[in-house]
């Protein structure tokens, strides 16, 4: 849970220097937000399906 925070304020923080900056500075910033928006997909992704799987497991 505090991993998703941090993720989620450290994603903030890219987007605002991104929109305060220009050039290389904007484009960096603007890849290290996507990497962290993606980290936070797969983060999603992967606890989604050991949810699933546990209650496929309950079933049998």
């Amino acid at each position: 849970m505090i991993s998703k925070a941090i993720i989620v304020l450290a994603t903030l923080l890219q987007l605002i220097v991104a929109t305060q900056s220009e050039g290389l500075i904007r484009a960096l910033s603007e890849l290290s937000a996507f990497l962290l928006v993606v980290s936070l997909l797969l983060i999603y992704r992967t606890k989604r399906r050991s949810e699933g799987s546990e209650t496929q497991a309950y079933r049998y």
